[in-house]
């Protein structure tokens, strides 16, 4: 390579002609001055030019503790056995997401097993979830696809998540970063799963042929028709898999992947401030659903509000427009605001002895004292400002930048505080009543869907409830009667015991006892 590849110069002189100097080259980095130089002397010699256009020196694979594999040392990994248990494109995308080629790689097989959990596995669940439905509604990719601009809103912000992630993958291919081009797709993959198909599906289980699930289906045929191209250069199998399991599905007859056009990136589709909205959203959730998994609260149960602190109308502006996907995602009833956090959380300060030690040598203990007796406020405007002026016993002044100071939040008595990104959230952990009996009827309909796939019905299964069991919980049954219905197909809620079921099964919901049996709707 270039020369040997092409047989040159003993034939195919003109086929030299037109691919040299070569695109790219990637060895090893003993391979430097073996290999990589001698191309570009003989090159230079006989052709006054470089002999490759771009080049990666690969980093060595190292064990999972970053020591160089040995045998002597016995910390060596049979590459077969690798294959052989966990598959060529598991290896393969472990390898380049997990750390630039150029990079040394601490191979460790619990990452390989993640990779194929978090994201191989994924995309074959959500392409489960897209063929399980298609199926029950016979629907085929047939006709003219419905407008972007028609769809719903959570169908555009995914397309134009999809374009956006073609273009990055696309740019970080050309520039021969493979590892960014890897962790883009595995970003949109996660999004596509965790949020796209999860707020999505009740519009899959709606009956009959609407719009809005025609253009659920088309959206969701799109992204994994998308994945499947972006990620075959990297995962060939998997991509040819997801290809031709897609060709089934909409009938369409295509030889493979591989001889497919690569994905073209539609701009006017790209929403940034839809996507930035949505980013928002999932921000605000994760830093919610983390707050309730400290304060050990279950997320079927419902909480008041939660108060997030944001200075711009924008902000606002942007948050208010998908108020109702947050609060449906974190099970809370209100979204208030203040300006910023100091109401929300009490503040102190310490100095970041690591960095200031440094600086301030004889100065560090009086400068501590000080950072330490800062008022709310005064933090508040610390950060706002990233400065902050000390003026010590002695009248010698010491200026403080951001990295100088850690700054620890505690939430308000009542309330939780978390921080990500810049972002703090303060959630209302206090349960009225009345939220205690809203949360019980959410553990019901949790038990009686999972009685439902223990019983091996179908998802449009109708179905007969019987519910006998501790009074106080049968009484939080029967004012929610209307809402569990609904959500669990069940046309008829007796609290009697049924004549005959077809499953029965006992359950402790928060220390009370109930017996829930259910029975197939043949009407």
């Amino acid at each position: 390579m270039p020369f040997a590849q092409w047989h040159y110069p003993f034939e195919n002189k003109d086929i030299f002609t037109e691919n040299f100097p070569a695109d790219f080259i990637a060895e090893g980095v003993d391979q430097t001055r073996g290999w990589f130089y001698t191309l570009h002397a003989i090159a230079t010699m006989l052709f006054d030019k470089p002999a490759y256009k771009n080049v990666v020196s690969n980093g060595l694979v190292l064990d999972a503790k970053g020591e160089k594999m040995s045998k002597t040392k016995g910390n060596t990994v049979d590459p077969f056995r690798v294959l052989q248990d966990y598959g060529a494109d598991s290896t393969r995308w472990y390898m380049m997401s997990n750390s630039a080629p150029w990079d040394n790689l601490k191979f460790n097989e619990e990452g390989l097993k993640e990779t194929q959990r978090k994201f191989f596995n994924t995309i074959v669940n959500t392409y489960s979830f897209f063929a399980m439905y298609a199926n029950i509604d016979k629907w085929t990719y047939a006709g003219t696809p419905i407008p972007y601009s028609d769809r719903h809103e959570m169908d555009r912000w995914i397309i134009s998540r999809q374009f956006t992630t073609i273009k990055m993958v696309d740019y970080y291919l050309d520039d021969y970063d493979v590892t960014k081009a890897c962790r883009e797709i595995e970003a949109f993959v996660e999004e596509l799963s965790n949020w796209y198909v999860r707020r999505s599906r009740r519009r899959f289980w709606k009956e009959g042929k609407t719009i809005d699930k025609t253009a659920a289906y088309q959206t969701l045929y799109e992204c994994l028709l998308n994945i499947s191209k972006l990620i075959s250069p990297v995962a060939p199998y998997m991509g040819e898999w997801l290809f031709q399991r897609l060709c089934e599905v909409t009938g369409h007859d295509e030889e493979s992947v591989h001889i497919s056009f690569y994905p073209t990136v539609e701009e006017t589709a790209i929403n940034k401030g839809l996507e930035y909205k949505m980013e928002m959203a999932r921000l605000i959730t994760t830093i919610v659903l983390r707050i309730r998994n400290q304060a050990n609260i279950n997320v079927r149960q419902p909480l008041s509000r939660i108060i997030l602190p944001l200075n711009t109308p924008e902000d606002r502006t942007a948050i208010e427009s998908v108020k109702d996907i947050i609060l449906e995602e974190v099970n809370v009833k209100a979204i208030e605001y203040v300006n910023d956090d100091s109401g929300i959380v009490h503040k102190s300060a310490k100095p970041n002895f690591q960095v200031l030690g440094r600086k301030l040598g004889g100065l560090m203990k009086a400068t501590a004292q000080k950072v330490q007796e800062l008022s709310n406020d005064e933090i508040t405007t610390f950060e706002q400002t990233g400065s902050l002026k000390i003026v010590l016993d002695n009248e010698e002044i010491v200026i403080l930048e951001s990295e100088d100071v850690v700054v620890v939040r505690h939430g308000l008595s009542g309330w939780s505080v978390e921080s990500e990104a810049g972002l703090t959230v303060a959630a209302d952990t206090a349960l009225t009543p009345e939220l205690v009996q809203e949360g019980l009827a959410r553990e019901v309909v949790n038990r009686l869907q999972n009685m439902r796939k223990e019983a091996n019905f179908d998802v449009t299964d109708r179905i007969m409830v019987a519910a006998i069991g501790d009074d106080g919980l049968v009484e939080a049954i029967k004012a929610s009667s209307d809402y569990i219905k609904s959500e669990t197909l069940t046309e008829e809620l007796t609290f009697n015991a049924l004549s005959d079921s077809d499953y029965t099964k006992e359950w402790d919901i928060d220390g009370a006892i109930v017996e829930f049996s259910i029975k197939r709707n043949q009407k």
